[in-house]
Protein backbone atom coordinates (compact mmCIF):
# COMPACT_ATOMS: atom_id res chain seq x y z
CA UNK A 1 0.00 0.00 0.00
CA UNK A 2 1.42 3.10 -0.93
CA UNK A 3 2.05 5.85 2.09
CA UNK A 4 2.68 8.78 0.07
CA UNK A 5 3.51 10.00 -3.34
CA UNK A 6 5.34 13.62 -4.01
CA UNK A 7 5.32 14.83 -7.38
CA UNK A 8 8.50 16.64 -8.66
CA UNK A 9 9.74 18.44 -12.07
CA UNK A 10 11.72 16.70 -14.05
CA UNK A 11 13.14 16.72 -17.98
CA UNK A 12 12.90 14.22 -21.11
CA UNK A 13 16.56 14.60 -22.92
CA UNK A 14 17.86 12.32 -25.31
CA UNK A 15 20.25 9.89 -24.20
CA UNK A 16 23.28 10.28 -25.89
CA UNK A 17 24.13 13.32 -28.34
CA UNK A 18 26.62 12.88 -31.05
CA UNK A 19 28.44 15.62 -33.05
CA UNK A 20 29.72 13.34 -35.89
CA UNK A 21 32.46 14.42 -38.28
CA UNK A 22 34.99 12.99 -40.44
CA UNK A 23 38.99 11.96 -39.73
CA UNK A 24 39.84 14.07 -42.19
CA UNK A 25 39.26 17.25 -44.44
CA UNK A 26 37.94 17.02 -48.08
CA UNK A 27 35.02 18.38 -49.85
CA UNK A 28 31.94 16.84 -48.95
CA UNK A 29 30.97 14.44 -52.17
CA UNK A 30 27.28 13.02 -51.17
CA UNK A 31 25.55 13.25 -48.22
CA UNK A 32 22.78 10.47 -47.55
CA UNK A 33 20.89 11.80 -44.50
CA UNK A 34 18.74 15.25 -43.52
CA UNK A 35 16.94 16.46 -40.54
CA UNK A 36 14.74 14.34 -38.82
CA UNK A 37 15.92 11.05 -40.35
CA UNK A 38 16.04 7.33 -38.32
CA UNK A 39 19.30 6.07 -38.86
CA UNK A 40 21.26 2.74 -37.12
CA UNK A 41 24.23 2.27 -35.85
CA UNK A 42 27.24 1.64 -38.44
CA UNK A 43 24.97 3.65 -41.29
CA UNK A 44 26.71 5.45 -43.31
CA UNK A 45 25.51 9.37 -43.37
CA UNK A 46 28.11 11.37 -45.27
CA UNK A 47 30.81 10.67 -47.95
CA UNK A 48 33.79 12.88 -48.74
CA UNK A 49 35.09 12.69 -52.24
CA UNK A 50 37.67 9.87 -51.99
CA UNK A 51 38.58 8.84 -55.71
CA UNK A 52 42.56 9.42 -55.08
CA UNK A 53 41.72 6.54 -52.03
CA UNK A 54 39.15 4.58 -54.60
CA UNK A 55 42.59 4.18 -56.98
CA UNK A 56 44.96 3.23 -53.94
CA UNK A 57 42.72 0.28 -52.74
CA UNK A 58 42.30 -0.62 -56.26
CA UNK A 59 45.96 -1.10 -57.27
CA UNK A 60 46.37 -2.50 -53.69
CA UNK A 61 43.90 -5.26 -54.52
CA UNK A 62 45.25 -5.83 -58.05
CA UNK A 63 48.99 -6.78 -55.79
CA UNK A 64 47.49 -8.90 -53.29
CA UNK A 65 45.30 -10.60 -56.43
CA UNK A 66 48.36 -11.25 -57.97
CA UNK A 67 50.69 -14.58 -57.18
CA UNK A 68 53.23 -14.05 -61.02
CA UNK A 69 56.12 -13.18 -58.76
CA UNK A 70 56.06 -15.48 -56.18
CA UNK A 71 55.37 -18.59 -58.95
CA UNK A 72 57.72 -16.94 -61.03
CA UNK A 73 60.55 -16.72 -58.24
CA UNK A 74 59.30 -20.52 -57.38
CA UNK A 75 60.30 -21.71 -60.85
CA UNK A 76 63.42 -20.14 -61.09
CA UNK A 77 64.45 -21.61 -57.15
CA UNK A 78 63.20 -25.34 -58.63
CA UNK A 79 65.24 -25.43 -62.02
CA UNK A 80 68.28 -24.16 -59.74
CA UNK A 81 67.83 -26.81 -57.63
CA UNK A 82 67.46 -29.34 -60.53
CA UNK A 83 70.66 -27.73 -62.31
CA UNK A 84 72.55 -28.42 -58.67
CA UNK A 85 71.27 -31.83 -58.63
CA UNK A 86 72.59 -32.37 -62.04
CA UNK A 87 75.88 -30.90 -61.74
CA UNK A 88 76.63 -32.62 -58.48
CA UNK A 89 76.19 -36.12 -60.05
CA UNK A 90 78.58 -34.71 -62.78
CA UNK A 91 81.11 -34.02 -59.90
CA UNK A 92 80.53 -37.24 -58.74
CA UNK A 93 81.82 -38.78 -62.13
CA UNK A 94 84.58 -36.16 -62.58
CA UNK A 95 82.75 -34.73 -65.38
CA UNK A 96 82.83 -30.95 -64.33
CA UNK A 97 84.91 -29.23 -61.72
CA UNK A 98 83.46 -28.92 -57.92
CA UNK A 99 83.84 -24.95 -58.16
CA UNK A 100 80.80 -25.27 -60.58
CA UNK A 101 78.71 -26.79 -58.83
CA UNK A 102 79.46 -25.12 -55.59
CA UNK A 103 78.33 -21.83 -57.86
CA UNK A 104 75.22 -23.84 -58.74
CA UNK A 105 74.06 -24.59 -55.38
CA UNK A 106 74.23 -21.07 -53.88
CA UNK A 107 72.25 -19.82 -57.00
CA UNK A 108 69.76 -22.78 -55.95
CA UNK A 109 69.56 -21.39 -52.70
CA UNK A 110 69.55 -17.24 -53.52
CA UNK A 111 66.41 -18.27 -55.66
CA UNK A 112 64.78 -20.06 -53.09
CA UNK A 113 65.45 -17.08 -50.69
CA UNK A 114 63.78 -14.84 -54.10
CA UNK A 115 60.81 -17.06 -53.64
CA UNK A 116 60.65 -16.23 -49.60
CA UNK A 117 60.80 -12.47 -50.78
CA UNK A 118 57.95 -12.89 -53.26
CA UNK A 119 55.76 -14.37 -50.30
CA UNK A 120 56.79 -11.75 -48.01
CA UNK A 121 56.17 -8.84 -50.54
CA UNK A 122 52.75 -10.98 -50.99
CA UNK A 123 52.11 -10.17 -47.39
CA UNK A 124 52.76 -6.75 -47.22
CA UNK A 125 50.63 -6.06 -50.48
CA UNK A 126 47.80 -7.37 -47.91
CA UNK A 127 48.86 -4.85 -45.08
CA UNK A 128 48.91 -2.06 -47.84
CA UNK A 129 45.55 -3.38 -48.98
CA UNK A 130 43.82 -3.00 -45.52
CA UNK A 131 45.88 0.48 -44.84
CA UNK A 132 43.98 1.68 -48.35
CA UNK A 133 40.67 0.39 -47.27
CA UNK A 134 41.48 2.13 -43.61
CA UNK A 135 42.21 5.62 -45.34
CA UNK A 136 38.80 4.96 -47.54
CA UNK A 137 37.04 4.20 -44.98
CA UNK A 138 38.08 7.27 -43.32
CA UNK A 139 36.32 9.59 -46.41
CA UNK A 140 32.87 8.34 -44.61
CA UNK A 141 30.95 9.38 -42.08
CA UNK A 142 28.85 6.85 -39.93
CA UNK A 143 26.35 6.79 -37.28
CA UNK A 144 27.51 6.39 -33.83
CA UNK A 145 24.57 4.49 -32.49
CA UNK A 146 20.70 4.19 -33.63
CA UNK A 147 19.16 7.11 -33.42
CA UNK A 148 17.81 10.26 -34.95
CA UNK A 149 19.47 13.18 -36.83
CA UNK A 150 18.74 16.40 -35.53
CA UNK A 151 20.85 18.72 -37.46
CA UNK A 152 22.92 18.53 -41.14
CA UNK A 153 25.71 21.63 -40.90
CA UNK A 154 26.80 20.72 -44.39
CA UNK A 155 25.83 20.06 -48.27
CA UNK A 156 27.45 18.31 -50.70
CA UNK A 157 30.23 20.62 -52.37
CA UNK A 158 31.18 21.89 -49.41
CA UNK A 159 34.85 21.71 -47.78
CA UNK A 160 34.88 20.19 -44.66
CA UNK A 161 37.54 20.81 -41.86
CA UNK A 162 38.22 17.80 -39.62
CA UNK A 163 37.33 20.21 -36.68
CA UNK A 164 33.81 20.60 -37.45
CA UNK A 165 30.68 19.16 -36.89
CA UNK A 166 28.61 17.43 -39.81
CA UNK A 167 25.31 15.79 -38.63
CA UNK A 168 24.59 15.60 -35.20
CA UNK A 169 22.74 12.11 -34.24
CA UNK A 170 20.97 12.37 -30.89
CA UNK A 171 20.07 8.52 -29.16
CA UNK A 172 16.02 8.60 -28.43
CA UNK A 173 15.73 5.40 -27.35
CA UNK A 174 15.72 5.08 -24.32
CA UNK A 175 15.39 8.72 -23.43
CA UNK A 176 16.52 10.20 -20.23
CA UNK A 177 14.20 11.86 -17.67
CA UNK A 178 16.36 14.04 -15.45
CA UNK A 179 15.28 15.39 -12.19
CA UNK A 180 16.39 17.17 -8.41
CA UNK A 181 15.27 16.08 -5.47
CA UNK A 182 14.97 17.27 -1.72
CA UNK A 183 17.80 15.24 0.42
CA UNK A 184 15.46 14.53 2.36
CA UNK A 185 14.03 11.76 -0.17
CA UNK A 186 17.66 10.37 -1.13
CA UNK A 187 16.99 6.86 1.44
CA UNK A 188 13.69 6.39 -0.20
CA UNK A 189 15.37 5.49 -3.86
CA UNK A 190 16.88 2.90 -5.33
CA UNK A 191 18.53 1.97 -8.90
CA UNK A 192 15.60 0.06 -10.75
CA UNK A 193 12.70 1.47 -9.20
CA UNK A 194 10.07 2.17 -11.62
CA UNK A 195 8.38 5.56 -11.59
CA UNK A 196 5.63 7.46 -13.69
CA UNK A 197 6.48 10.35 -15.99
CA UNK A 198 3.88 12.79 -17.16
CA UNK A 199 4.64 14.63 -20.32
CA UNK A 200 4.06 17.85 -20.86
CA UNK A 201 3.00 16.71 -24.45
CA UNK A 202 0.37 14.61 -22.44
CA UNK A 203 0.24 10.85 -21.45
CA UNK A 204 2.04 9.10 -19.04
CA UNK A 205 4.72 6.28 -18.50
CA UNK A 206 6.94 4.27 -16.52
CA UNK A 207 10.63 5.28 -16.15
CA UNK A 208 13.35 2.93 -14.58
CA UNK A 209 15.66 4.46 -12.13
CA UNK A 210 19.10 3.82 -13.23
CA UNK A 211 21.56 6.83 -11.67
CA UNK A 212 21.61 8.25 -8.19
CA UNK A 213 23.90 11.23 -7.72
CA UNK A 214 26.19 10.24 -4.48
CA UNK A 215 26.43 13.95 -4.29
CA UNK A 216 24.16 16.59 -3.00
CA UNK A 217 24.18 19.78 -4.25
CA UNK A 218 25.71 22.31 -1.61
CA UNK A 219 23.66 25.42 -2.72
CA UNK A 220 19.98 23.73 -3.65
CA UNK A 221 20.31 20.71 -0.49
CA UNK A 222 19.01 18.27 -3.98
CA UNK A 223 20.41 15.91 -5.62
CA UNK A 224 19.96 14.27 -9.11
CA UNK A 225 18.28 11.77 -10.58
CA UNK A 226 18.05 9.64 -14.09
CA UNK A 227 16.14 7.33 -15.35
CA UNK A 228 15.71 5.29 -18.24
CA UNK A 229 12.46 6.00 -20.29
CA UNK A 230 11.79 3.51 -22.98
CA UNK A 231 10.91 4.80 -26.37
CA UNK A 232 10.92 2.29 -29.21
CA UNK A 233 8.70 4.25 -32.07
CA UNK A 234 10.03 7.36 -31.33
CA UNK A 235 6.57 9.19 -29.99
CA UNK A 236 8.00 10.77 -27.07
CA UNK A 237 9.75 13.90 -27.97
CA UNK A 238 13.19 14.54 -25.98
CA UNK A 239 13.28 18.09 -24.77
CA UNK A 240 10.35 18.36 -23.26
CA UNK A 241 9.32 19.21 -19.27
CA UNK A 242 7.74 16.23 -17.35
CA UNK A 243 6.25 15.64 -13.78
CA UNK A 244 7.78 12.49 -11.81
CA UNK A 245 6.00 10.57 -9.38
CA UNK A 246 7.98 8.37 -7.15
CA UNK A 247 5.76 6.28 -5.02
CA UNK A 248 6.99 5.76 -1.33
CA UNK A 249 6.40 3.37 1.53
CA UNK A 250 4.85 -0.20 1.06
Amino acid sequence: MVASQEVSECLVQASEVAQVGAAGRGVVAQVHVDRADRVTRDQVLVELEASEEDMQVDLARLRVGSDVAVRLARARAETAELNAERLTTLVQRKLVPKSEQEAAALEARSARLEEEDALYQMEVAEVQLQAALAARERKRVRAPFDGVVTDRAISAGELYNEQGTIVTVARIDPLHVDAYLPASRRAELAVGQTATVTLETGGTHEAVVRVIDPVLDAATGTFGVRLDLANPDGAILAGQSCFLDLAVGN
